[in-house]
């Protein structure tokens, strides 16, 4: 009898099939693949420069794949952004100690610009352009805006710089970060710096230029 309710009740576990595993992993692997391909191709050509053939082509996969993880181009194109959105939106800084925060933003913001550098150049490249895209990536790139504006503030409030307008400083800021990376065709020659030596590099003309107090 205990027997029959045992087996009544009994939970029953499926086990893990492992070829929905593995299709799983060959379909991220498929996704990683057209991200790659694209990130490198828009980087290169633009988002407009660039088509599906392309980008297919690029990553070694069929048309239709495309359409089948992603629905199309525009989607590839704000699928590269999601790491950056997670990024920006995560750091936090420490304004209680706002100069100290404020080289922390610009040092990471140079090293994860150099490590990025493709999907940073899409994001110059649409800013520049005033592109139609620009409103899907007010996520990617306001956030850090903000957080410098925040962090610039308290600057101003605790006295450890002196600068007359924050936006000025925002956009001097930026622009300097942003093209922190050596550029081949302005720069013919490479640099023999580190990332790390590039970002204190950048973060010491920020803080002379803002006429700080350390």
């Amino acid at each position: 009898m205990n027997n029959c309710f045992e087996r009544l009740f009994k939970k029953e576990v499926r086990p893990v099939d492992k070829l929905d595993l593995g299709q799983k992993e060959k379909n991220k692997e498929v996704k990683d693949q057209i991200l790659q391909a694209a990130k490198t191709l828009f980087s290169s050509r633009g988002y407009d420069g660039t088509t599906v053939r392309q980008i297919c082509d690029e990553a070694n996969v069929s048309l239709a794949l495309v359409s089948y993880h992603f629905g199309g181009k525009e989607n590839v194109f704000n699928a590269l952004f999601e790491p950056l959105r997670h990024t920006f939106m995560n750091a936090n800084y420490d304004i209680d100690d706002s100069l100290g925060a404020l080289s922390s933003f610009c040092r990471n913001f140079v090293l994860y610009r150099i490590h990025e550098h493709e999907l940073i150049d899409i994001l110059q490249q649409e800013i520049v352009m005033n592109s139609p895209r620009l409103e899907m990536l007010k996520d990617v790139f306001l956030p850090s805006w903000e957080q410098l504006r925040t962090i610039l503030q308290a600057c101003l409030e605790q006295q450890t710089i002196h600068f007359d307008s924050i936006d000025v400083a925002l956009n001097f800021i930026m622009g300097t970060l942003m093209y922190s990376l050596n550029n081949p065709f302005l720069n013919r020659t490479a640099l023999p710096l580190t990332p790390k030596q590039i970002a204190e590099l950048a973060v010491n003309f920020v803080l002379n230029g803002l006429q700080t107090n350390y």
